[in-house]
């Protein structure tokens, strides 16, 4: 068994500048027979997996779909963070 990941599953893997590496991003998003969940980098490069009503890098996550992940801040503020690609 070989560990190289064929040219055309690397090209369609990686999308280079997808992610503001300044700022909160969403990474992508997990949909299944549980509730969403979404795995979420500061701009330290720390990552989080989390899911709606939890807090992770002084935001709580409000909502998770397919194509978002709705933040509410320490201020109420409501931010959205869209899943790269899309």
């Amino acid at each position: 068994m070989t560990t190289d990941t064929p040219t055309n599953v690397a090209a369609s893997a990686t999308l280079p500048d997808m992610l503001s590496l300044q700022n909160l991003a969403v990474i992508g998003v997990m949909m299944g027979q549980d509730a969403p969940a979404a795995l979420i980098r500061s701009r330290r490069g720390d990552i989080a997996r989390v899911t709606t009503g939890e807090t992770a890098f002084g935001v709580t996550i409000s909502a998770i779909d397919a194509a978002q992940v709705v933040l509410t801040d320490r201020a109420g503020t409501q931010h959205v963070l869209v899943v790269p690609g899309r």
